[in-house]
């Protein structure tokens, strides 16, 4: 049975996605960091800026990986001095975490060279198919 064409697009579409995905445009880490550490840096950031008190199983949950997995990196990352805990007043068993000056200062940079990435595809793409890539992701995740 020969493909039809909205399978030929599908096929084409997916590969692009998949050789994006691969490209180093999003996966930034921040300086001195891996990609899973910043991962952790921003769901904390996102908790704080939503003013969410962020336990280690709540982190563990949401990123999809087993808490003591997730201990690790927040043993390293406070080691490093870009996390603290701080026992909650009405557990206290319970720890929230929070970002330090210096983790604050590792996502702006994080950010900033981010920016950086997408500023450079925008070169790559030009203005006017960064545009209509702009309104096609839109029009699609509406």
């Amino acid at each position: 049975m020969e493909p039809t064409t909205s399978d030929n697009l599908s096929t084409r579409l997916l590969g692009c996605f998949f050789r994006f995905g691969r490209t180093p445009w999003h996966m930034v880490p921040a300086a001195g960091l891996s990609r899973t550490e910043t991962s952790i840096l921003l769901t904390i950031d996102r908790a704080m800026h939503h003013n969410k008190k962020l336990r280690i199983s709540d982190l563990s949950t949401r990123m999809r990986v087993s808490s003591p997995t997730i201990t690790q990196h927040i043993n390293n990352l406070e080691g490093q001095g870009f996390v603290t805990r701080t026992q909650a007043a009405d557990d206290k068993r319970a720890v929230h975490l929070s970002l330090t000056a210096k983790g604050f200062e590792a996502l702006q940079s994080h950010r900033d060279a981010m920016e950086k990435n997408f500023s450079e595809l925008v070169e790559t793409l030009g203005v006017e198919n960064a545009e209509l890539l702009i309104k096609l992701l839109a029009e699609s995740s509406d």
